[in-house]
């Protein structure tokens, strides 16, 4: 388990601990994961945030090994390119209090999902100027932060940002994951959508490294609840 963070076992109750387990085994078999969560919702009586939960931080082993073995430890003179709303909001989330999740895959997660309100939000100006200073911290050559172009007042977000991060190239896409995975060939690509970080040939963390530095007594680790299972499996 990652110093500081919560255990599984102290914080989820006992039917969300064995469902996580099941439907870990049922990914393991094969299952589709949308036929296998909702076997196991159904099972373990899950409520919408736990359901999320295993949608969003439960993969099967042989996919949590591989997004594992990119990971980049140091991005010294490397050139990072940042899922800029996925990065922002994870951090967000944390200021605002919210609990995140140590995944599986070594990725820390938030359960809000993607919804962006007006930079005038405090922990929204606040999440930038953390996260900018971990990175910065790290010493990359080159940082591209991509934003959906979609996303209302996006234009304006990229501008608050850039003002804030002068040394960052802002960039808005009509699809962010397209966009980050065309990158991914010269660059390191920090993300928590599975979509990219399974294409993708490197990968780092840089809103959950910047998470579980700021405050991981918020951070649920999930990996350590299955690690811990599947010893107990061996014979």
């Amino acid at each position: 388990m990652r110093s500081g963070c919560l255990r599984a076992e102290d914080v989820l109750r006992r039917e969300v601990l064995e469902a996580i387990v099941d439907y870990r085994y049922l990914l393991n078999r094969g299952y589709k994961a949308k036929g296998a969560l909702n076997l196991i919702t159904s099972r373990y009586l899950l409520t919408k945030e736990e359901r999320l939960l295993l949608y969003r931080c439960v993969h099967s082993e042989e996919d949590a090994i591989k997004i594992r073995s990119k990971f980049v430890n140091n991005l010294a003179g490397e050139k990072l390119a940042i899922d800029g709303y996925n990065a922002i909001i994870t951090v967000a989330a944390l200021l605002e209090g919210r609990t995140l999740y140590l995944c599986d895959d070594g990725i820390v997660r938030d359960l809000r999902g993607a919804k962006v309100r007006d930079f005038s939000s405090p922990s929204l100006r606040q999440a930038v100027g953390i996260l900018k200073e971990h990175i910065t911290e790290q010493a990359p050559a080159e940082v591209i932060l991509v934003l959906d172009r979609s996303v209302s007042m996006s234009a304006e977000h990229a501008k608050a940002i850039r003002k804030n991060a002068p040394d960052w190239k802002v960039i808005l896409a009509s699809k962010t994951d397209k966009q980050v995975l065309a990158l991914s060939n010269g660059y390191v690509v920090s993300s928590s959508d599975y979509v990219i970080l399974v294409n993708a040939k490197r990968v780092y963390d840089a809103a959950g490294r910047t998470a579980l530095k700021l405050k991981p007594q918020q951070i649920v680790d999930i990996s350590q609840l299955l690690t811990k299972t599947k010893k107990q499996e061996q014979p």
